[in-house]
C-alpha cells in the first residue's frame, strides 16, 4: 500500500476519533501516557507520605503488585471516585471498613509536571480518607496524564479481607488511553492490550488463579464505553477470569484498563536479598513496543518524517506498518503462559528459598522500559552489568529519540518480563519459554553486592532522550 494509501485511511481514522470529540493526536498511546516516575511523582509521594502516616494512611513503595494474606473467595471490593476531596463520602468508607486500596489517577497534564500541584491533588484526597477509616493502605497506585481537564479523577477499588488467610492475594491496576490511534478506538485488540497490561504486573510474579477483573472504562459515547466492556468480558472468558461490576468514570475522555487479582500459594519472586553475583538477567523477548506506533503515527502525521526515516535507515513507511501490526498483535497476547513457567519455579508459601531451583526476582519492562533494571539494583542493593539492549527495532527506537518523538523510546505495554535467577534455573527458563514460541535473551548479570549500581552499555544513549533517566546509568563504551 503506497504513503498516499495509508495517509488516506489514517486521516479517515482521525476525523472517526474526532468525531467522537477525540484528538487521537493528543493521546499518549500505551503506558506513555504515565506521570514521569522520577521527576514528579516520585517527589511528591516523598512530599505527603510522612504526614499521611501519621494519619493512619501508608503507601507502600513502587513495586508490580500490591500482595496481601487472603483469598480472592474471601475478598470484598468497593469502587469509588473522588474529583476531589470533597467528594469523599466518610460514612460511606466507615461502613464498608477498608484495609487498603488500589489506586488508579488521572491528572490534567497542566498539574502533572509538577510534583508540589500533584502532592497537593493527591495528598488532599488522601488525608480525608484517613481521617475517615484509620489505618488503611495504597498498596499499588498507578498514575497517568490526561489532555482533557475534566478527565481528573482519583479511582480507588477498596479492600476488605474476609474467610482465610493461608494464601496470597496480588491485586494491580493499570489503565492507558489507547495502544494505537490508527485502528479503531472499539477494536477487541486495544482492549486486548490495555486488559493484558493490567494482568501483567500479576503474571510476572507468578498469579493467574480465580483472577478476577474489574473494568475501568471510559469513553465520548455510551456505545463505545459498552463496546470496550463487552470487549472486556469476551477476554475474561478467554483466559477463564470473572468479572465484577462496578462505577465508572464519566469524563467522556477515552480509557481503558482494569484492577485485577488473582491469588497463589506460592511466594511471588521478591527474593532481593538472596540475589548474588553470577546470578544472570533474562528477557522473555526483545522490548520497546511504544517505538514503532510513535513514530507510525508521527510519520502519517508528516510526509516529512517518513522520507528523512527512508533517507537515513532505509525504512519504508509499509516496513514501519509492518513492525507496528507485529508489535500489536505481540502486546494483544496475555503473558499467562509466563505465569505459569514463574510459578513453577517458585517455592511453597513458608518453603526455603533454593537458588538451584527458584527464580530470585522478576519485574515487568513496561512504562520505564529498561529503566526497570535500575529499579531492579535499588531494590536488591546490587550492582548490576547489562550486556544487551534487545530491541525490537533498534532503528526505530533511535529514530523515536533522535527526533523527540519519546523520551524514552525502550517503553512498551503489556511488556516482555525480566528474570533474575542462577544460570541453572535462567537455563530451564530459556528452553520452556521457546517451547510456547518466545525469543529469550540474556541481557545482563548480577556482578556484586556493592551497592546499587548500573554499569550499562554507551548505546544506550541512542535510546533514551530523557536526562532524568540516563543520569541513573554508569556507562562503559562499546564498539
Amino acid at each position: 500500500m503506497s504513503y498516499d494509501d495509508l495517509s488516506r485511511e489514517f486521516l479517515e481514522r482521525v476525523e472517526e476519533y474526532r468525531s467522537l470529540g477525540v484528538n487521537p493526536l493528543t493521546l499518549a498511546t500505551g503506558c506513555a501516557v504515565k506521570i514521569d516516575l522520577v521527576s514528579v511523582l516520585y517527589p511528591a509521594l516523598r512530599r505527603i507520605k510522612e504526614p499521611l502516616e501519621i494519619e493512619g494512611l501508608s503507601i507502600l513503595p513502587r513495586r508490580d503488585a500490591d500482595i496481601f494474606k487472603g483469598s480472592v473467595e474471601g475478598l470484598r471490593v468497593h469502587r469509588e471516585i473522588y474529583r476531589s476531596e470533597e467528594e469523599v463520602d466518610q460514612e460511606r468508607l466507615i461502613r464498608f471498613s477498608p484495609e487498603r486500596a488500589v489506586v488508579l489517577v488521572q491528572i490534567y497534564q497542566r498539574n502533572a509536571g509538577d510534583p508540589e500541584l500533584v502532592s497537593r491533588i493527591v495528598g488532599g484526597v488522601y488525608e480525608k480518607i484517613a481521617r475517615s477509616v484509620g489505618r488503611i493502605v495504597i498498596g499499588k497506585g498507578h498514575s497517568i496524564v490526561s489532555a482533557d481537564p475534566k478527565a481528573q479523577f482519583m479511582l480507588f477499588d477498596f479492600v476488605r479481607v474476609e474467610g482465610d488467610r493461608d494464601r496470597l492475594v496480588l491485586g494491580n491496576n493499570d489503565t492507558i488511553q489507547i495502544i494505537d490511534p490508527a485502528e479503531s478506538p472499539g477494536s477487541l485488540r486495544q482492549t486486548a492490550v490495555a486488559l493484558g497490561n493490567s494482568l501483567n504486573d500479576l503474571y510476572i510474579l507468578g498469579a493467574w488463579r480465580n483472577t478476577t477483573i474489574i473494568p475501568v472504562a471510559d469513553a465520548p459515547s455510551e456505545k463505545l464505553k459498552n463496546i470496550i466492556e463487552d470487549n472486556m468480558r469476551s477476554l475474561a472468558e478467554s483466559i477463564g477470569a470473572r468479572i465484577l461490576r462496578a462505577s465508572q468514570p464519566s469524563s467522556g475522555a477515552l480509557l481503558m484498563g482494569a484492577t485485577v487479582f488473582a491469588e497463589t500459594d506460592r511466594t511471588p519472586p521478591m527474593f532481593y536479598d538472596r540475589i548474588s553475583p553470577g546470578m544472570i538477567i533474562l528477557a522473555s523477548r526483545p522490548f520497546g513496543e511504544l517505538a514503532p506506533i510513535n513514530v507510525y503515527l508521527m510519520a502519517m502525521y508528516d510526509r516529512d518524517i517518513a522520507e528523512e526515516l527512508r533517507r537515513s535507515y532505509g525504512i519504508t513507511i509499509e516496513k514501519i506498518l509492518e513492525i507496528k501490526r507485529y508489535v500489536i498483535d505481540l502486546m494483544s497476547r496475555p503473558n499467562i503462559h509466563i505465569a505459569r513457567i514463574i510459578e513453577g519455579k517458585l517455592p511453597q508459601i513458608g518453603e526455603e528459598f533454593d537458588p538451584s531451583r527458584h527464580i530470585a526476582a522478576t519485574t515487568d519492562v513496561t512504562g520505564p522500559g529498561v529503566y526497570v533494571i535500575k529499579e531492579l539494583a535499588e531494590l536488591s542493593g546490587a550492582s548490576i552489568r547489562l550486556e544487551r539492549i534487545p530491541l525490537i527495532s533498534p532503528e526505530l527506537s533511535e529514530f523515536a529519540t533522535r527526533s523527540y518523538i519519546m523520551p524514552n523510546a525502550t517503553a512498551g505495554t503489556n511488556g516482555a518480563v525480566i528474570f533474575v535467577a542462577s544460570e541453572r534455573v535462567i537455563e530451564e527458563i530459556e528452553e520452556e519459554l521457546r517451547g510456547y514460541g518466545e525469543n529469550p535473551v540474556r541481557i545482563g548479570r548480577i556482578i556484586s553486592r556493592e551497592g546499587p549500581r548500573v554499569l550499562a552499555p554507551s548505546n544506550l544513549r541512542r535510546f533514551i532522550a530523557s536526562k532524568t533517566y540516563l543520569r541513573e546509568f554508569e556507562y562503559y563504551e562499546v564498539s
